[in-house]
Order: structure tokens, then C-alpha cells, then sequence
């Protein structure tokens, strides 16, 4: 968030809430409160009542200037980001459940539950698909042309801006219940996607080893006399240089090669027999 969009604002309690009556609105015009937008074909005397993101007068047309709708966009963006939420402590959550598991496999299967799960929360409201960016809804092309219709009628808070401080409260219910489940969901998800190829890029980093390396590291297993008889643990240090797999991962699977075949478990028998169907294959 930008905290000089904040402190540069120059509409916010700019005027007394006697100036801001249609009857004034050649002075709203001045002072760029309004701004002209087109006489209307129909001439008749169809004014405005009350004071509004657009309003007709004198069989003119006036839209409120742009400029006020983004200051009050940008003062919610404010509650909303800095005031209302607490980002850090929703993502300190997702941290502690990563760092009470060991495997990277294992934390990206975490993050990708916890996406699919915050998604699944909002993926069938219109609203949050154009928050997220993702596709346009009813023709807006982004959230703060969204926002700009939702303040068309929110007549009081408008008149508050412009003329005194306002606060979180101030602000219409809907427009910020809404802002503030987007928005803290929306972290979520980024910080998720964000870990999720973190890991995956250390994960292809770390396993990377160089072709030639790969071959003669293999060559070198191969002349190892008495390759059974060194323990899992010893074997899963050597093979994880070769396969750039974790060397726990692999000690786990040697020790359960040492059991009888009646204990292995189905996965493993069922590796065994691909194993040996590729080398039958391979080899003729």
C-alpha cells in the first residue's frame, strides 16, 4: 500500500455539508466536485433530488470527478489492508504447518490443500474473479471500477469524505466485508502459489546432478563388492548423489527390501514387478 496516495489526498474534508446541495452546483462544478458531462436530449425538468455519483440539473448531466471516487477508493484500501486485517498472522499460521514437516513433497501437498481449500471459498463469486484479476464481471474490468458502482447511491458516506474525517465504521458494510474477505484470501493464495514454486524450484535444484556424473557415479555402484551388505543407511547416502532423491526416502525403502516379500507393502511389490518387467524388456 502506498501511504502517499493517503497523505496526498485533496478532497477529504474539503468542503461543509451545506455546500454540497444540488442548488450549488454550478460552485461543485468550480471546484471540480462535478463535472459536466452532456446536456440531455430530452429537455424536460427531470433534477435530481439528492446529491449523488451522478446527477441531473437544468437538463444537464454532471458525474461526480473521478478523482474523489479513487481518494475513497484508496482511504477503504487503507482500512482494509492496514486496519481491519492481519495478514502476517493468517500466513505465520500456514509457516508453522509447513516447519512441522520435514519432506518437500510433503509441505507442497500442504500448500496445495490449503489453496485448493481458500479457493474453493470464492471461486463461485463473480466478485472475487474480478478482484483476483482472473475474468470481468458485468463489464468491469477490475475491482476498482467495481467499487466505483457500488459507491453510486452511498450518498452519506460520499458527504462524510467530503466533509470530515472518516473512519472504518463509516465506511458501507458490504463494500468492506466483502474487500476484507478478497483481500485476506487473496494473501493466502499468492503466499501459497508463491511457496509452492519455491519448493519446487529447490526441489529440481537440489536433484539436479549432471549426466555424466550420473554415469559414472553408477559405474562406480556397480564395482562395489558386496553391494548387499552395506546398510540401508550407507546405501541411501551413495544413491542419493545418483538420483538426487532424499537419502531418508531411500534408507526407508532398503529396509523395507530387507523384510520378506509377505511384508512388503503393495506399492512395493508392485515397483518390483514394473522393475523387472522393464529390465525383461530392455534386455530381450
Amino acid at each position: 500500500m502506498d501511504y502517499e496516495e493517503i497523505e496526498n489526498r485533496k478532497f477529504v474534508k474539503k468542503f461543509k455539508l451545506e455546500e454540497l446541495i444540488i442548488s450549488n452546483i454550478d460552485n461543485l462544478v468550480l471546484h471540480n466536485v462535478f463535472i459536466e458531462d452532456e446536456i440531455l436530449i430530452d429537455n424536460v425538468k427531470t433534477d435530481s433530488i439528492e446529491f449523488d455519483t451522478m446527477i441531473t440539473f437544468g437538463a444537464k448531466e454532471y458525474h461526480i470527478n473521478q478523482d474523489i471516487l479513487k481518494e475513497i477508493y484508496t482511504s477503504i484500501r487503507f482500512f482494509v489492508e492496514v486496519v481491519a486485517t492481519d495478514t502476517h498472522f493468517d500466513l505465520n499460521k500456514i509457516l508453522t504447518n509447513l516447519e512441522g514437516r520435514i519432506e518437500n513433497v510433503e509441505k507442497i501437498k500442504y500448500l496445495e490443500k490449503k489453496h485448493k481449500d481458500l479457493y474453493s471459498q470464492v471461486k463461485n463469486e463473480s466478485e472475487y474473479l474480478v478482484y483476483a484479476e482472473i475474468k470481468e464481471f458485468n463489464g468491469f474490468e477490475n475491482w476498482q471500477e467495481l467499487i466505483y458502482d457500488c459507491l453510486s447511491g452511498e450518498i452519506t458516506f460520499i458527504e462524510k469524505y467530503l466533509t470530515s474525517d472518516i473512519e472504518m465504521s463509516d465506511v458501507p458494510k458490504e463494500i468492506l466485508s466483502l474487500w476484507i474477505k478478497y483481500y485476506t484470501i487473496k494473501t493466502q493464495i499468492d503466499y501459497c502459489k508463491e511457496q509452492i514454486n519455491k519448493l519446487k524450484n529447490t526441489k529440481q535444484k537440489s536433484g539436479f546432478v549432471d549426466t555424466s556424473l550420473q554415469i559414472l557415479l553408477l559405474e562406480e555402484i556397480i564395482n562395489i563388492k558386496d553391494w548387499s551388505s552395506i546398510s540401508a543407511t550407507k546405501k541411501g547416502e551413495i544413491l542419493s548423489h545418483l538420483l538426487g532423491k532424499n537419502k531418508d526416502n531411500i534408507k526407508k525403502i532398503y529396509l523395507e527390501l530387507d523384510k520378506k516379500s509377505s511384508e512388503n507393502s503393495e506399492k512395493l511389490l508392485n515397483d518390483r514387478k514394473q522393475a523387472d518387467e522393464i529390465i525383461k524388456k530392455l534386455l530381450g
